[in-house]
C-alpha cells in the first residue's frame, strides 16, 4: 500500500481556465468571461441576487393599483416597508449561517424557491394584513446578497474579490436604482 503526502499527480490535479492561488481561488477577475468555474459561478450568482433584487422592488412602482385595490392606507403602506426590510435583516443574518452551514450555492437557492412563493403571492394578496405578509416574506429575497458576496469571497483571491463584489453587488443597485422598500 502506497501513500502520497505530496502534491497528486499533474493527471489528477484540476485544471482552471482562469489561473488560481495554492486555494484555488482565481488571482485574474475577467468579467466578460464565462470560464468554468469560477467566472461561470460568478456570472450565476450575481443573475441570481438581481433577479431576487427585482422582485422586491417591483412592487413599490405598482403601489398607486395595489393601493386602490387593497384601499391601503399611508400607514399600511408604511408598515409594508418596514416589513420588507425587518424581513430582509432577520433573512440576512440566517442566510449568513446557512452560507457556513450549506454553503452559498444551496443557501441562496434554497431561499430563491422559498420567495418565489412570496413574489407569487404578491399578486394574490386580498387585503392589508395580507400584503404586509407577502412584503415580509418577498423581503427575504434580499439575503441573497449575502449568499453573493459569500460566493465571491470563496472564488476569487484577496487581490481581485473586491473587484468581483462590487462589480457583483454593485451592479444590481446600478441598474434598479436607488433602494426603495417603500410598501
Amino acid at each position: 500500500m502506497e501513500v502520497s503526502y505530496g502534491a497528486p499527480p499533474e493527471s489528477v490535479q484540476k485544471k482552471f481556465a482562469l489561473p488560481v492561488d495554492s486555494e484555488h481561488k482565481a488571482i485574474e477577475f475577467r468579467l466578460f468571461s464565462v470560464a468554468a468555474p469560477h467566472m461561470r459561478a460568478f456570472h450565476l450568482s450575481w443573475v441570481s441576487f438581481f433577479a431576487c433584487f427585482v422582485s422586491t422592488f417591483a412592487t413599490p412602482p405598482l403601489l398607486p393599483i395595489i393601493r386602490d385595490d387593497l384601499d391601503l392606507t399611508a400607514t399600511y403602506i408604511g408598515n409594508a416597508g418596514i416589513a420588507a426590510v425587518s424581513g430582509a435583516i432577520f433573512a440576512r443574518v440566517a442566510m449568513g449561517t446557512a452560507c457556513d452551514l450549506f454553503g452559498p450555492r444551496l443557501a441562496s437557492s434554497a431561499l430563491t424557491l422559498i420567495t418565489a412563493l412570496a413574489v407569487y403571492c404578491t399578486a394574490i394578496a386580498n387585503s392589508p394584513a395580507s400584503f404586509l405578509l407577502v412584503r415580509f416574506f418577498t423581503g427575504f429575497s434580499l439575503a441573497t446578497f449575502v449568499s453573493t458576496q459569500f460566493w465571491m469571497s470563496s472564488l476569487f483571491s484577496s487581490k481581485v474579490v473586491g473587484t468581483a463584489n462590487g462589480v457583483a453587488g454593485g451592479c444590481c443597485r446600478r441598474v434598479v436604482g436607488t433602494p426603495f422598500l417603500g410598501g
